[in-house]
């Protein structure tokens, strides 16, 4: 019988995020699962639920986010680890005079086309298909087994039991629905389960994926909505759940409605990221609307990480994420991002710098790689200091407000939409001059709107939805690909406005390291 194995991280009930004020580990001579039946051990598995993300090296916040930057073109890669260099591997580039450069590294294929050829057991991480899938997996069978308990009753709480268990309950239905989340907007399949330590081969759609999300999603939206705004039984449990450096900036203890709106941003997300944008239909913008309208405020506390040292032990160390290793050359920041950039944007100022000599082609690995910038250390975006940068798990106002300008924009409120990127940049300090009442066509707004993803979103982890969805992946015979992109051309840092092809995989595959183990239908 076909069976998958859902990865479930015991080790997570021993392992905690990383808090500056505690390390509460577990007893390693007391029994195991039973102590989850414990206030104190759910407690600890409920902030062990990052643990199965962190995995070997760091699954999530390092392979699989840098993945989303590279084939999202916001940075590049030359070295091969995990993946990184074939994943933005462009398969042409063609001149102003015509001429066409090809990848040396592809052989004539696609960049999917040698992604599948690498997708074997053996080459482990390595394996760009195989990260993500571990970590979400592994966030799953945690939950799973959470959940299990809490709906059993087999937790004892001592008092407030009601609330309690509620809580428990939106946090682990929250990390749950966010792991199909990301299983359905990256793999082309991938399998439902709802039981721990139960044996499935239940293969579904990335469509049917994105369905079980929202519906678990809506599962915690109800049980939040039971829990009174100021319940000081919750907002205590919540603020044992999240690691004190995951509580800093934007992130803290985020209310009932907080949660709400949280949860609504990602769903609206969720119909966003996973059509192409030429497909929505008047219901998905209408669905869309209606859940931003809902979604995260300003001022709103978020889902967000932070680095911190002992690398050891904590679910981000200093150096295991792009913010650190784009300052000292695992990844390099797009020429088309910079492009992307509008003349006196304070954001290019504050962080975008000059390197002393170009990026060029660099072993022969592809002139899509070069760039003749870099990040300012201690910036908005990057450093080499732990704790100073923070990224978002998930949904941030920049990224409610851009979903409600785009809505506007295809539904012709052409500066009603506008109104909502005049927003992000002024949160974000931009300094730009708005772009409300500038006459923009609707063709002009959403091209505002685009390049306004691509920088007010940097690092948030939509890059690589956002060039799928609007069809750049595809190729150029196909509609795809992007004109005047700036590419580096020689070693003096000339640089051309050329036609990329990308064709880049859409949809990944589901890891040899499953399907070994638990054969595809």
């Amino acid at each position: 019988m076909k069976k998958i194995y859902i990865i479930i991280a015991i080790v997570a009930l021993l392992s905690i995020a990383c808090s500056k004020d505690s390390l509460k580990l577990q007893n390693p001579n007391e029994p195991g699962l039973e102590n989850l039946e414990t206030e104190e051990g759910i407690q600890k598995f409920a902030l062990g639920v990052y643990a199965p993300m962190r995995g070997g090296v760091n699954y999530y916040a390092w392979f699989a986010l840098t993945l989303h930057n590279l084939m999202g073109d916001a940075t590049t890669a030359v070295a091969l680890n995990f993946g990184f260099c074939y994943s933005n591997q462009i398969f042409s580039i063609t001149r102003p005079d015509g001429s066409v450069i090809k990848s040396s590294l592809l052989g004539g294929k696609t960049q999917g086309a040698v992604l599948k050829q690498l997708n074997i057991r053996e080459n482990g991480n390595e394996n760009a298909f195989n990260n993500e899938w571990m970590a979400m997996y592994g966030v799953l069978g945690h939950c799973n087994l959470a959940l299990k308990l809490l709906d059993n009753n087999e937790v004892v709480f001592r008092d407030n039991a009601e609330v309690k268990r509620k809580t428990y309950q939106a946090w682990f239905l929250w990390w749950k629905a966010f792991a199909y989340s990301r299983i359905g907007s990256l793999y082309a399949k991938g399998v439902i389960t709802n039981e721990y330590n139960v044996l499935s081969s239940n293969y579904q759609s990335h469509e049917a994926i994105i369905t079980e999300a929202n519906r678990i999603f809506e599962e915690a939206k109800a049980i939040l909505a039971t829990i009174p705004e100021g319940d000081t039984t919750y907002s205590g449990l919540i603020d044992t759940f999240i690691p004190s450096q995951f509580k800093e900036g934007n992130g803290g203890v985020i209310t009932p409605k907080m949660f709400i709106r949280n949860i609504n941003t990602y769903m609206a997300r969720n119909i966003l990221a996973n059509k192409y944008a030429s497909d929505l239909t008047a219901t998905d913008l209408s669905q869309i609307e209606t859940l931003v309208n809902n979604g995260i405020q300003q001022g709103d506390k978020i889902f967000i990480m932070r680095s911190m040292t002992p690398s050891s032990l904590c679910f981000v160390s200093e150096t295991a994420w792009t913010p650190y290793r784009i300052l000292v050359g695992w990844e390099y920041l797009s020429e088309r991002l910079v492009q992307d950039f509008k003349a006196g944007d304070n954001r290019y100022t504050r962080n975008v710098l000059r390197r002393s000599s170009a990026l060029f082609n660099p072993r022969d690995r592809g002139y899509g790689i070069g760039t003749r910038y870099t990040l300012k250390d201690g910036g908005d975006y990057a450093s080499t200091s732990a704790g100073v940068v923070e990224l978002p798990f998930a949904g941030t106002y920049e990224e409610n407000q851009l979903m409600l300008a785009e809505v506007k924009i295809r539904n012709n409120n052409i500066d009603g939409g506008l109104a909502h990127i005049d927003a992000v940049r002024t949160y974000q300090k931009a300094g730009l001059t708005a772009v409300t009442g500038t006459g923009l066509t609707k063709e002009q707004a959403l091209e505002e709107l685009r390049k306004e993803r691509r920088i007010g979103l940097f690092l948030k982890g939509t890059s690589f939805y956002d060039a799928r969805r609007w069809g750049i992946l595809k190729p150029v015979a196909q509609g795809g690909g992007r004109t005047n992109a700036n590419v580096v051309v020689a070693a003096d840092g000339t640089t051309e406005a050329c036609t990329i092809d990308y064709q880049y995989l859409e949809w990944f595959d589901v890891p040899a390291s499953e399907t070994d183990f638990n054969p595809l239908p």
